[in-house]
């Protein structure tokens, strides 16, 4: 069994193999479905919590295409416009409801099945990988934290001597905080899409 130690230097090391998919790393050709999900597969692995996870499954891309959340494939082909939008699914959809994702994205979706293209789309996916990167630079930051004094709840958590206790504390601060940012993220789609 893992000491508190432990598990919270596996975290960090876990977070510093997390791979951003930067904007360049995007092919600027279109992809057939088995191409698109193979790509995804390979681009968001360090994502999986266990190596049987599926990132994206076919089934899923062609349910937010019935949603109306991700544009019809062309001539069965998938842009990287499409790559861009499954890329941000792939994070939001274990976080937010179809729906609120479809609110979220509509701007963008309407950008691109009027135009064609998306500037909209552009700038938003180098942002969301700005924002990637500085949200895992902040939790490898918290984490190393909860040995120093600059944590918030480190008193708390550090005060038991058992590692149990230590352990499933560190759970519920993070998942408290999870769903705490959650429901801010809900409430602005609510009052403001």
């Amino acid at each position: 069994m893992y000491k508190y130690d432990e598990i919270i230097d596996r975290c960090i090391d876990g977070f510093s193999r997390l791979r951003v998919i930067e904007a360049d790393d995007i092919p600027n050709i279109d992809l057939y479905m088995d191409q698109v999900t193979t790509f995804m597969e390979q681009a968001l692995s360090s994502y999986k919590r266990d190596s049987k996870d599926k990132i994206l499954t076919k089934t899923m891309i062609n349910n937010y295409t019935k949603a109306k959340i991700f544009p019809p494939p062309v001539k069965k082909k998938y842009s990287r416009s499409h790559l861009m939008l499954l890329i941000m699914l792939y994070h939001l959809k274990s976080v937010l409801s179809i729906h609120d994702i479809g609110a979220l994205l509509k701007p963008i979706t309407d950008e691109l099945n009027t135009k064609g293209s998306s500037p909209l789309l552009e700038e938003t996916y180098v942002n969301f990988v700005k924002l990637q990167k500085s949200t895992i630079s902040y939790m490898i930051s918290s984490l190393q934290a909860t040995n120093t004094d600059t944590f918030l709840q480190k008193d708390m958590i550090s005060s038991y001597e058992d590692d149990t206790m230590k352990k499933i504390l560190l759970v519920l601060l993070f998942s408290l905080q999870a769903n705490t940012e959650k429901r801010l993220a809900e409430g602005i789609l609510d009052h403001f899409f």
